[in-house]
């Protein structure tokens, strides 16, 4: 009979390895094992986007059952379910910037109006010609990648960026 890896070691070894790959960033992972199926549950909030973190994790299981293959030792991880929140001061700095690129005041956005896609989501994937603020503004989130000392940030940086801009090491910026 061969042994299995448990899913919360798996979990466990993920953590510190997400931990180490996106410091600052808190992940919490929880795993889950139901019918034969067993799937890690990765949350985190603002830090780094969707794909980032789906590139470190699937990395990791995939070197994990290659590892485990062919000893007695089998681990099997079918899933992993990935969940990025966005934080107030986030959403307030992201509006800010769509507000901008609007040519609108952002305390004045209507966040159902539709308007035309904002100059700086042209280059987003599946971008639409037109939508609502709060869609341009979860695209917009999805697009962006956070480091912890930029989320901290109250002061210009060493380039001159206003704490109130859009900071982050995402494709959009460079």
């Amino acid at each position: 009979m061969t042994e299995l890896l448990w899913p919360t070691d798996v979990s466990g070894r993920l953590s510190e390895l997400l931990a180490a790959a996106f410091t600052g960033v808190r992940f919490q992972i929880v795993p889950l094992a139901a019918y034969e199926i067993t799937t890690l549950d990765v949350a985190w909030t603002d830090g780094p986007s969707l794909q980032e973190v789906d590139e470190v994790a699937l990395d990791f299981v995939l070197r994990a059952h290659l590892d485990s293959w062919g000893t007695p030792c089998k681990l099997r991880i079918d899933r992993i379910s990935k969940r990025r929140m966005m934080s107030p001061s986030v959403e307030e700095r992201l509006l800010k910037v769509l507000a901008s690129e609007m040519g609108m005041d952002a305390g004045q956005v209507d966040m159902e109006m539709v308007h035309p896609l904002p100059p700086v989501l042209g280059s987003v994937r599946y971008s639409a010609e037109k939508g609502t603020v709060r869609e341009f503004l979860d695209m917009l989130f999805e697009a962006t990648s956070f480091a912890d000392a930029e989320l901290n940030a109250a002061e210009p940086d060493a380039g001159g960026r206003e704490p109130g801009g859009l900071l982050c090491r995402c494709t959009l910026c460079a």
